[in-house]
């Protein structure tokens, strides 16, 4: 058995270990922080302008994207033919309101969990629907080397009653 000193030694150094960082958010200093959220008001900003170029810039080549009941679509052309199918069809998202509520990580892998609240308009030939919905997120970000923040993966959830 090991001397109680020993254990004690091992303990406080992985409590210490453990403990979240002072100047952020579990772990997210508090600049990695905001730079975290300024990614995903990007990727709404985008979304509300239309600009495929804009959300595309806010994730990884190799992002992942995990709709609810579908396979996942990985890398920006897979998510460019899930987004923005060539069938002539075309959808335009109209409000997007998306609420952080947890939001942690390290230094070069972080998560975000929320609400996002979304209505589009969907025009294909003579059908025109108009749509909203309300659903659980989870977002996957991962440090660059350049030092910025982008999605890699983006999960959302069936919408919430």
């Amino acid at each position: 058995m090991p001397p109680l000193r020993s254990v004690l030694a091992v303990s406080l150094v992985l409590l210490a270990s453990c403990r979240p960082a002072q100047s952020g958010v579990a772990g997210i200093s508090s600049h990695d922080s905001t730079a975290i959220r300024a990614v995903q008001e990007a990727y709404v900003k985008a979304w509300l302008a239309d600009d495929t170029a804009g959300v595309l810039a806010t994730l990884t080549p190799q992002a992942v994207l995990l709709p609810p009941r579908t396979v996942p679509a990985t890398g920006h052309a897979a998510i460019r033919r899930f987004w923005w199918p060539q069938d002539g069809s075309r959808t335009r998202i109209t409000s997007f309101d998306w609420d952080i509520q947890e939001l942690s990580g390290h230094q070069s892998l972080a998560f975000t969990r929320g609400i996002s609240n979304l209505a589009w308009t969907y025009d294909k030939d003579t059908l025109h629907l108009i749509s909203s919905s309300r659903s659980v997120n989870l977002s996957v970000l991962t440090r660059q080397p350049d030092g910025r923040w982008l999605i890699s993966h983006q999960m959302w959830g069936p919408p919430l009653p």
